[in-house]
């Protein structure tokens, strides 16, 4: 039997785990969160205004600021409940696409497929391996597909995947600044500089999401491609029921 027998052997013992029904829930949950957050954006903005008014003594009436406090209340705890949704959609996905690179064999993957979830949680390694497993994600499963397919265009994601992780990075400080003026609140100065704090947080919520919306796109063509020369090859993909 030669190398070549040898390989394909291998090959056809590869079983992959769908991952596009992941795919398109985290891509529903983003758009959906997109369009909150855009919804958010104008009443922080109301908010703001009306805070200021009071600040330079304009008229504000109490039925004025009970609506907007009540609106931007109301859209906050939905924010945040579909925020938590999101974080775990996205790491089920996260998790599944980089398992796949280990059934798939591999060997240029450094981690165990668990660490796709536990490096966001883990103190300082948090702040760059996620981002090192996406860039794995994002290279080694073209390059699997290069290997079954030579005529496929591998394309560079370094820049836009830098740019998410960096607009994340930002995020989480500042979402951390907005946290800490919830709780100082005590004259208008202080209550304008929350409501301005949290206004810009969701401004950078807005192209944080977008970006992920692409990555996962652009991946979940990259794995459907990927799948399809795994069937081709011999191999078996597992569906979800």
């Amino acid at each position: 039997m030669n190398e070549i027998e040898i390989n394909q052997q291998e090959e056809k013992k590869i079983e992959l785990k769908d991952n596009s029904k992941r795919a398109k829930i985290v891509l529903t949950v983003f758009w959906i969160l997109t369009g909150l957050t855009l919804v958010g954006l104008l009443t922080d903005y109301n908010e703001l205004q009306i805070l200021k008014n009071a600040q330079i003594g304009e008229f504000v009436s109490e039925e004025e600021v009970n609506l907007s406090d009540s609106l931007q209340g109301i859209i906050g705890l939905v924010q945040f409940g579909l925020y938590i949704v999101s974080v775990v959609v996205f790491l089920n996905w996260f998790r599944r696409a980089y398992g796949n690179l280990h059934r798939a064999e591999t060997t240029n993957i450094k981690h165990k497929e668990s660490m796709a979830v536990w490096a966001w949680f883990i103190p300082i390694v948090w702040f760059y391996r996620p981002l090192q497993i996406m860039n794995e994600i994002w290279t080694e499963t073209q390059e699997k597909i290069n290997k079954y397919d030579p005529t496929y265009v591998m394309k560079s994601g370094g820049l836009i995947i830098g740019l998410w992780w960096t607009l994340f990075i930002i995020s989480n400080f500042i979402d951390k600044y907005v946290l800490k003026t919830a709780f100082k609140q005590d004259t208008i100065e202080q209550m304008i500089e929350s409501s301005e704090a949290t206004l810009i947080s969701d401004i950078m919520q807005i192209p944080e999401a977008l970006l992920v919306i692409f990555i996962v796109y652009k991946l979940s063509r990259m794995e459907t491609k990927l799948a399809e020369e795994v069937k081709k090859s011999g191999g078996n993909i597992m569906y979800e029921k």
